[in-house]
C-alpha cells in the first residue's frame, strides 16, 4: 500500500501568437471545454480557468507524475490542434486587431 498525499497546483498563463485577440466568442467557448476533455482524460483538475480575448489563465492541480512542462505542453498542443481543426480562419495569421 502506498502513503503518501499531494497538493501540486500550477498557474499557467499564455498567449496566442502575437498576442492577437482571437480567443471571442465560438472559439472561447469550445477552447474551455476542450481544456475540461483535456483535463478529464489527464486525472487533472482545472481549479480555475479565465479566458481573455489575447491571453488564457489556467489554475490546474495535477498528480506528481506530470511535470509543468507536460502540463503546459498537454493543455496548448492539443487546444491548439483541435482549434486549428474546427476553426480554419485560425491556421492562417489573423489580422492586427
Amino acid at each position: 500500500m502506498r502513503h503518501a498525499v499531494y497538493n501540486l497546483n500550477y498557474h499557467v498563463v499564455w498567449i496566442p501568437k502575437y498576442r492577437r485577440r482571437v480567443l471571442t466568442g465560438p472559439i472561447a467557448v469550445r477552447l474551455r471545454e476542450i481544456l475540461v476533455a483535456i483535463a478529464d482524460q489527464y486525472g487533472l483538475e482545472i481549479l480555475a480557468f479565465e479566458g481573455m480575448p489575447d491571453h488564457i489563465y489556467l489554475f490546474v492541480s495535477a498528480p506528481p507524475r506530470y511535470s509543468p512542462a507536460q502540463l503546459v505542453n498537454l493543455f496548448k498542443g492539443i487546444s491548439s490542434r483541435r482549434l486549428r481543426q474546427e476553426f480554419p480562419a485560425l491556421r492562417r495569421r489573423p489580422q492586427r486587431q
